[in-house]
């Protein structure tokens, strides 16, 4: 057995070390032994590193610590607060007893406040400044107990230090005073900083000055440039460093054309790689006009600054705006009563148009609070939490899965904590996502976890992590988008899941996780019903695939490891959702997931197949009554639910359903409103018969009232069976007077008169259902429907007594939609009504419209007048509008919404999958889109007949200029590249390339599909020439297989097809996004749940990162 061992040092005042060993023995009643170790002799520090004198005295503080076996690190503190790090010689060293202390470092503390802290997002750097142009880089040094901070203090000439920029380069950065710009390189062998070089060579007077790397491809990744803003004239200089110790070399001057005046300009918040793009670098912000300008650069042939994006924000009063390179913006406000709010925007684009989505509104805690600082943090899977630092504390947000609010507080650090009336200097997030903030002349690293022991990276996954595919919102997006056999198949991995569970709440059951190639590939990509669709989809399904050798799984019904989801096995999950927790789920979500199980299960009944909208809706239905249980409340189904119902082809199956749920209390018109049953159902003949038996239950269940119902007989035209309803109502008031009334002949004007009149009176007496009712008796169709539009609120109403007494084509029904209902929905933005609105009259090609194209343009096309604001091109973001523009395509063949439209849809699909937390879907909805715009192409070609495109797609050497489907898409041929035309394609409202979503870089609709490549890769990197603020297209072709013979060609047209759209910032950083976040879904689901059967990390990488076309670099080790 080991004897204790303590060790005792003494530090004299001449700098020399004693050190002893004091043994322990096992036995109480024995002596300690001590023996010296370690006798160093006199020192004197005094290097020309560090002018300063290390005199020791009684009031000196000093530690000693392990730094490897056998040797010490020792630190003393003199009086002024500087600490000296000193090595020692090797305690088993003889001659250790007469070596002197080592000098290792100097932990230098300022001696004025800290006014700015720097972290460097590629190290585990922090550079601090105070007012006076005092300046600290602070390391990070391994010890026994974890990382200690040493600093290293730089003096610069020229005054205070005005902004530090870190390079991408290691050991570099850049420090700017008020007159002078120093580089400054860390020279690893003396273990300091010294400057470079001294100023950058023709710089002009500037406002801002920050660093970049020069290419995101993996190779040289130290090369980087330098550039200042001068605002008041909208120029940019640049200089390139190739490298460490390098030469700097000045590329030139751009003036930015593109815009006329900015009055904020600013680093977009730099991260490290995989999210840097250079389409993502600078931000402009323009107060006076509101417009927020994301700047990139061009390099090849020539150095170029672009707009590449615009984003129009509503009016307000703006203090500072932060944008990192995920396109996330937090913007500090003003308001009228001097409140200063932070909102957050999540912007989504697949092209320059603007589109944001509000994510969130941070209030503070007091009026008087003032923001100092917003900073971004994003931990290497993607998740984000937000840093707002007020006067006198830090406020660290998480984001949830949510688009409305969207954020919570998971920890404040407030300055009372660090002693009374402190503040908080500055702040900033570390390279490791910790806290770093000055009080005083004190830097701080908050390294302190949560009351709950998590980290905030920890809390930012649960709160803001992918959801389990299990999850209802999961599953109801895949049954959306066709992926009905995979909902099975989670369902039956549930059941095997739980069938041998004994029935303990405190056991976490393990959730299903299949692979990523095998959820793309079940079912049907296309979701489409028509055979023609299906034949054409199975025939190019390869050209499509993730480049899947012969040994991947697949899962379909012939696989021995694919077993339906048979009623059995829904009654067994169904039985043990009700006893069971499941793990990631919360009671609502698990009763909504019982509800899914059970609509599933009635859709697989053989003599009542359902389709994949009536599915939805039914799911909907049932979720909506569950919230309302809930909430003791009775909400109607919104409109965008009725749409699944009124284009589903099972109507119906769906109306014997419908009608099931209320056998007991028969069909009332609050029942009917709330499944919006006379909205959806196309057939007049089955309308009317139902309208008819609910207006006879209304009437008994109302206490044999006839003025409950009467609007329905009359819609329906059955007056004399009114009649007889009114000889049976003896105890209604009015009895006498309506049977005397409703027996005269209302086909005499007369009488017709005599009811307008009486409308008209009720209608002033606010009766307004009565007053509608006697509008029908008059014959006034148009009046009645006005008044439940307008008075009684209630467009199903309306638009139901419309289709009873006149059908769907009717004049009245026109112009209510037209007039009342068309006017209001565009108003309001709202997409879903005024699909709705075109569906009943079955215009499918304006409900195509309705879900994607810009509702200005609509309202004039179609003739209504509506104010429609202009910022409502694409604000109101809804997953499932994409979802049913997929699922009309092939009910229209007269209209397809331009392809630049369809991505932008796309693009903000993905977006909000990304903020709801299923970013697994936007893997679908790609997949989708991929096969789309190739089946686009193909009917392009057909429809043109062009014998020369036809000869190319034989040939595999397509000529794109040949395809309608792609004019003005920024598509190029194949054919001799041209030199291009001398003009701004900005300028002239050409769309080019680079104007176009990033999810499709590198796509490749051929058989040999090329490695995926990051965003805007370029040739290797070499010093560019500026082009003074011309933009300049990059030229990007096509790859395509040119060496083939015609004569070996195929008849058909599925040879070689290649698009090759090049990416933009916004679509590389959603992707990037994405796929860190659904990985990281996996390896916590592998952690937690132990091995996952058929789950390979390696391989789910390489699924991912083929389908969201990334390099398989993006992904942490």
């Amino acid at each position: 057995m080991s004897v204790p061992v303590d060790r005792i040092y003494a530090v004299f005042s001449d700098g020399s070390l004693e050190m002893w060993e004091a043994r322990h023995p096992h036995r109480q009643s024995s002596l300690s032994s001590a023996r010296i170790v370690l006798r160093t002799s006199a020192s004197s520090i005094q290097p020309l590193a560090f002018p300063f004198d290390c005199s020791v005295d009684a009031s000196a503080q000093s530690l000693l610590w392990p730094s490897e076996p056998n040797a010490f690190t020792l630190a003393i503190a003199d009086a002024v607060g500087h600490v000296f790090v000193l090595d020692t010689p090797q305690v088993s060293n003889e001659s250790a007893l007469a070596a002197p202390l080592h000098l290792r470092g100097l932990w230098d503390g300022h001696k004025e406040p800290v006014f700015h802290i720097s972290v460097d997002p590629y190290s585990q750097r922090i550079a601090t400044h105070s007012v006076e142009g005092e300046l600290l880089i602070w390391d990070a040094i391994s010890a026994e107990h974890g990382a200690l901070p040493i600093s290293r203090k730089v003096v610069l000439e020229s005054g205070q230090i005005r902004t530090i920029a870190w390079a991408p380069a290691e050991h570099e950065f850049i420090a700017a005073t008020g007159e002078r710009v120093f580089r400054l390189v860390y020279n690893p062998d003396t273990e300091q900083w010294a400057p470079c070089d001294f100023s950058l060579p023709q710089m002009q007077p500037y406002d801002r000055i920050f660093t970049y790397p020069a290419d995101e491809a993996d190779e040289n990744q130290n090369a980087y440039y330098i550039s200042t803003v001068a605002m008041a004239t909208r120029t940019v200089q640049t200089w390139f460093v190739a490298g460490p110790n390098k030469r700097l070399e000045y590329v030139g001057e751009s003036v930015l054309k593109q815009v006329r005046q900015f009055d904020r300009a600013s680093r977009v918040m730099p991260v490290a790689q995989p999210f840097f793009s250079r389409d993502n670098i600078m931000a402009t912000f323009d107060t006076s006009a509101g417009k927020l300008r994301i700047w990139g650069i061009r390099t090849s042939p020539k150095l170029v600054w672009f707009s590449a994006k615009e984003h129009c924000i509503p009016c307000l009063n703006v203090d500072m705006i932060r944008y990192n390179s995920i396109d996330k913006a937090a913007i500090v406000s003003t308001d009228d009563r001097g409140l200063q709010t932070v909102t957050i925007w999540v912007f989504s684009s697949a092209s320059r148009r603007s589109h944001y989505l509000p994510a969130g509104t941070i209030y503070p805690k007091h009026a008087s609070d003032r923001v100092q600082e917003v900073r971004w943090h994003l931990t290497e899977y993607a998740q984000t939490y937000l840093g707002i630092q007020w006067d006198d504390r830090i406020d660290i947000y998480c984001q949830e899965r949510n688009i409305d609010s969207g954020w919570i507080l998971a920890y404040t650090i407030r300055a009372s904590e660090f002693g009374p009336n402190q503040r908080i200097g500055s702040f900033s997030f570390t390279a490791a996502g910790e806290p770093t903030f000055s009080i005083g002349k004190q830097l701080f690293v908050n390294s302190q976890r949560l009351e709950e022991g998590k980290a905030i990276s920890e809390l930012a996954y649960e709160e803001h992590g992918e959801l389990p595919l299990i999850h209802p919102f999961v599953l109801t997006e895949l049954m959306s988008w066709g992926k009905l056999e995979a909902v099975k198949r989670l369902l039956s991995m549930l059941y095997d899941h739980v069938r041998d569970l004994s029935i303990d709440s405190s056991r976490s059951v393990a959730l299903p996780l299949i692979p990523m190639h095998d959820l793309l590939s079940l079912d049907a990509p296309s979701g489409s019903n028509h055979p023609q669709v299906q034949t054409r989809t199975a025939k190019y399904a390869a050209l499509f695939g993730s480049d899947q050798g012969d040994d991947m799984l697949t899962m379909d019904a012939e696989s021995p490891n694919f077993e339906k989801f048979t009623q059995e096995k829904a009654d067994f999950v169904s039985e043990k959702l009700t006893e069971i927790k499941l793990k990631g789920l919360s009671p609502i979500d698990q009763a909504r997931l019982l509800s899914i199980v059970g609509t599933i299960s009635a859709s697989q009944i053989k003599d009542q197949p359902i389709d994949s909208m009536g599915i939805r809706y039914l799911v909907k239905l049932q979720l909506l009554e569950l919230d309302n249980k809930r909430a003791r409340s009775t909400s109607d189904l919104p409109y965008r639910e009725l749409n699944w119902a009124l284009h589903s082809n099972s109507q119906a199956i769906l109306l014997q359903i419908c009608l099931q749920r209320h056998v007991s209390t028969g069909l009332t018109w609050e029942t009917a409103r709330q499944m919006g049953l006379f909205l959806w159902l196309s057939d007049i003949s089955a309308l009317q018969t139902e309208v008819e038996k609910m207006a006879r239950n209304i009437f008994i269940t109302e206490g044999r009232d006839p003025t409950k119902c009467a609007i329905f007989y009359l819609a329906l035209k059955k007056q004399r069976l009114l009649h007889g309803l009114w000889r049976t109502a003896q105890t209604h008031p009015e009895h006498s007077k309506m049977l005397a009334f409703l027996a005269h002949d209302f086909t005499e004007i007369r009488w017709r008169t005599a009811a307008a009149k009486n409308a008209y009176v009720l209608l002033s007496r606010q009766r307004y259902l009565d007053a509608a009712t006697f509008f029908l008796l008059s014959g006034k169709l148009a009046d009645a429907a006005r008044v439940c539009v307008v008075q009684l609120k209630d467009i199903q109403l309306a638009v139901t007594i419309c289709r009873c007494y006149e059908g769907d084509a009717g004049p009245v029904l026109k112009d209510l939609l037209w007039k009342h209902v068309l006017p209001d929905a565009l108003k309001r933005q709202d997409r879903w009504l005024a699909s709705l609105a075109f569906g009943i009259v079955h215009r499918y090609d304006l409900v195509l419209q309705s879900l994607a194209d810009d509702l200005s343009n609509l309202a004039s096309q179609i003739g209504v007048d509506a104010e429609i604001s202009s910022y409502s091109a694409m604000n109101v973001l809804d997953t499932e509008l994409l979802i049913l523009y997929r699922s009309m395509l092939n009910y229209s063949s007269s209209y397809r919404a331009p392809l630049v439209t369809q991505a932008e849809l796309i693009a903000q699909t993905m977006t909000i999958f990304e903020c709801l937390g299923a970013p697994v879907m936007s893997l679908v909805v790609l997949e989708w889109w991929r096969k789309e715009l190739f089946e686009i192409t193909k009917r392009s070609t057909a429809t043109n007949g062009n014998a020369p495109a036809a000869d190319q797609l034989g040939a595999g050497i397509p000529d794109m200029s040949a395809f309608s489907g792609f004019a003005g898409f920024g598509v190029r041929s194949n054919a001799a590249p041209q030199k291009p035309a001398e003009v701004d394609p900005l300028a002239s409202g050409l769309l080019s390339m680079d104007s176009f979503g990033s999810m499709f870089s590198g796509m490749s609709l051929g058989g040999n599909s090329t490695a995926p490549k990051p965003a805007s890769s370029t040739a290797p990197l070499q010093k560019p020439e500026l082009a003074n603020g011309q933009h300049v297209q990059q030229s990007s072709s096509a790859a395509a297989n040119s060496t083939s013979d015609s004569s070996s060609q195929s008849d058909e047209d599925d040879s070689l097809l290649a698009v090759d759209i090049e990416d933009t910032p916004v679509q590389y950083a959603c992707r990037v996004t994405l796929a860190l976040q659904i990985i990281e879904f996996i390896v916590r689901s592998k952690a937690i749940g132990g091995a996952l059967e058929g789950i390979d990390i390696s391989q789910e990488k390489q699924t991912v990162a083929s389908t969201l076309r990334l390099p398989l670099s993006v992904f942490p080790a």
